[in-house]
């Protein structure tokens, strides 16, 4: 059950409250797609923690001092120590422990990440992996609380705002995706085919590297495969790190999707760019364990631009920028 504090990933949701990216996945779940289970720990939750751990006096008297002369690294870190130093107020960590008891409880294994209220570049984005207790949980949502404030984001805040006790940071809180067991990579539509990558392990797969699909999406969806040279994958190691491994000969060899997998997403990508009106790229996860195929983000794409150079001649930039 939603409240102002904990909001379930289904459906709408004001970006502003749980982070543009957890809005944009919940608003797929309605179309049918598939997104990890889980709830954004809101901005009023965070700006309730600020305001009773009584944070905003620190906040203001660390900037005090940076803006007399002291060091700015020094100062965002000592503003960070104070969040992960604090207790959340009994209320919110209630509700996120209640929302966690919801998922599975203790022996859950969930991932939580800081989701910006708005799209920034400059906040480092903090990621906790395999945590299974509450009681982690809720140590990690203060840490990712405590991300507003990473030295570059403090600095360009001070430079061009918005002020330092406006801004919020909404927390995510999903199950985990074994894809270190499985796959992952991206989709996107062009013209009339959709792109598929897709490598063995975790996060965006190397370009050149991976395998490469492209589909004609329809009743009789046409299908041409590309096979990569897939000779690494990364891999889960510890709480929050990853390392990269060698493939085995099966995994360099073999397609990493099937054909259902490959429809299924092409679908996804048609359905999101319809329903945001404009081309969009998806990250997709594959579980190794239940085979499942899940959303994980969805952003904006940028077109390639066309430009005039010299009389009569059209000459497109290939190059595409993604939106973080």
């Amino acid at each position: 059950m939603n409240s102002e504090r904990v909001v379930w990933l289904h459906g709408d949701a004001d970006p502003q409250q749980v982070g543009v990216k957890n809005a944009r996945l919940a608003e797929l779940t309605d179309e049918g797609i598939r997104i990890p289970e889980g709830f954004a720990v809101t901005a009023a939750a965070y700006q309730e923690f600020v305001r009773e751990g009584r944070l905003g006096p620190v906040i203001a008297r660390e900037l005090r001092r940076y803006r007399a002369g002291r060091d700015l690294v020094v100062v965002a870190a000592a503003i960070r120590t104070a969040f992960r130093d604090t207790s959340l107020p009994q209320a919110v960590s209630d509700e996120i422990l209640a929302a966690y008891e919801d998922l599975g409880g203790d022996g859950t294994e969930v991932a939580v990440r800081s989701s910006p209220a708005e799209t920034q570049d400059d906040v480092a984005d903090e990621t906790f992996l395999h945590l299974r207790s509450g009681a982690d949980v809720l140590a990690a949502c203060r840490r990712c609380f405590a991300s507003l404030f990473s030295a570059v984001a403090v600095g360009n805040r001070e430079h061009r705002g918005p002020d330092h006790l406006v801004a919020a940071m909404p927390v995510t809180v999903q199950r985990m995706v074994r894809a270190d067991l499985g796959s992952s990579g991206t989709v996107r539509g062009e013209s009339t085919f959709v792109r598929v990558r897709a490598a063995w392990g975790l996060g965006e797969p190397v370009s050149g590297d991976a395998d490469q699909y492209s589909v004609h999406p329809g009743a009789r969806p046409m299908i041409v495969k590309h096979r990569g040279a897939k000779r690494a994958k990364t891999v889960y190691a510890g709480l929050r790190g990853t390392e990269v491994v060698q493939t085995t000969p099966e995994e360099r060899s073999g397609l990493v999707l099937t054909d259902d997998d490959i429809e299924e997403l092409a679908r996804w990508s048609v359905i999101a760019d319809k329903h945001f009106k404009r081309p969009m790229e998806l990250e997709w996860a594959k579980d190794g364990r239940s085979g499942g195929l899940y959303l994980v983000e969805v952003r904006a794409r940028v077109l390639p631009v066309v430009t005039i150079d010299g009389p009569g001649r059209a000459v497109p930039v290939l190059q595409y920028t993604r939106e973080r």
